[in-house]
């Protein structure tokens, strides 16, 4: 599950990119400021002591699994729920053999020409804006992780409906159609102020191509301790993750993690931090929501559907003299590779202006 290169996507890499050239040197330590805890909220606690050694997102019908639309099927102009999908060399019904399908017919439908029916709209500008990132040549992890998961944490996870469009047609949508949309809102048409706020940078290199050279410590484990504990320990508050170490990006939802001491009274190493009086070597358990591969009509929650994945992590924390975090170091070759947020949608609008009837907000 990946991101499509996109404008919506650059500002991920390029969020404070005067910081890009830093060597791994810089941030083996002490954190540089494209991993500063604070970029991603403010008022973060980061004496060690203080913070809990495991949390979790607070109980709520958010932070729910989906799938990631990939490019390369087409998108969300994949008809899913079919015996036989595809997403492209579709021929959508014009407005005249609409009025004679069943609900049942309408409801094989791709989500945006279930949409497009919805707002009455027969020449299908949803489906048409959907082709544009769509291209059965795309990398198979290409699609709209960027938009399900912050769809996912920040919205409740949508039921089946059946709506009314102008002409008086019911337009039945699945839970899995209307997650299709939020996620392409999310990924595409969202341009509020409120931007994505980005702990960290995007790995460029393959791991066959030299990532643990070249990535190898672009988000700091210290920053990272500080964040998840934070976020997760102190404000019961889930965050973004792109969760792959290297070039493809698999953007999770993360709700919870679980932190082991195995050493707290180490020796700084040469490349800690200038105020560090001492090092503790932990393993934290990362748990974060993952896609589904199988589409449903019903919900996520409550099946075997709904899916969380973990990775084993295990770092260095550098502490000074007062107790806080002042850097830390990767030891485990599994790590993220940045962590981020974005906040709700304040207002939906354009041809997307009436989906949140669809929504449980």
């Amino acid at each position: 599950m990946g991101v499509t290169m996109t404008v919506k996507l650059i500002i991920f890499s390029l969020l404070l990119a005067s910081y890009v050239h830093a060597s791994p040197q810089d941030i083996n330590g002490a954190w540089k400021g494209f991993s500063e805890p604070e970029i991603m909220a403010s008022g973060f606690t980061h004496s060690f002591n203080a913070l809990p050694l495991e949390g979790a997102m607070a109980p709520s019908k958010k932070g729910w699994s989906g799938h990631y639309w990939p490019t390369q099927k087409g998108s969300i102009n994949y008809r899913w729920n079919t015996p036989e999908p595809r997403g492209f060399g579709t021929v959508s019904p014009s407005r005249a053999e609409v009025m004679s399908m069943s609900p049942e017919a309408i409801a094989l439908l791709a989500p945006s020409e279930k949409y497009d029916l919805y707002m009455g709209n027969y020449d299908y500008p949803t489906k048409k804006a959907a082709s544009n990132f769509s291209n059965a040549g795309a990398s198979d992890w290409a699609g709209l992780c960027h938009g399900w998961a912050p769809a996912a944490l920040n919205h409740n996870e949508p039921t089946p409906k059946v709506v009314t469009n102008p002409d008086g047609i019911q337009i039945p949508f699945g839970s899995t159609d209307i997650k299709a949309l939020v996620s392409f809102y999310y990924a595409f048409i969202d341009d509020s102020s409120d931007m994505a706020h980005q702990v960290g940078l995007r790995c460029f290199f393959g791991s066959w191509l030299g990532g643990a050279r070249g990535c190898g410590e672009d988000l700091n484990a210290g920053a990272f301790h500080i964040v998840a504990a934070n976020m997760l320990g102190l404000r019961k508050e889930g965050f973004l993750s792109d969760v792959d170490r290297y070039k493809e990006v698999w953007n999770q939802p993360v709700v919870g993690y679980k932190t082991t001491i195995l050493a707290d009274n180490l020796k700084p190493e040469g490349s800690a931090a200038r105020t560090a009086v001492k090092e503790m070597r932990v393993a934290t358990e990362f748990f974060y929501v993952d896609e589904s591969e199988i589409l449903t009509w019903d919900v996520a929650f409550g099946t075997k559907e709904q899916k969380i994945s973990k990775k084993d992590l295990v770092y260095r924390l550098e502490i000074n003299a007062a107790g806080q975090i002042v850097g830390g170091e990767w030891e485990s070759e599994v790590r993220p590779d940045f962590l981020w947020n974005k906040g709700a949608v304040k207002e939906f609008k354009g041809m997307m202006s009436l989906l949140p009837n669809l929504l449980n907000d």
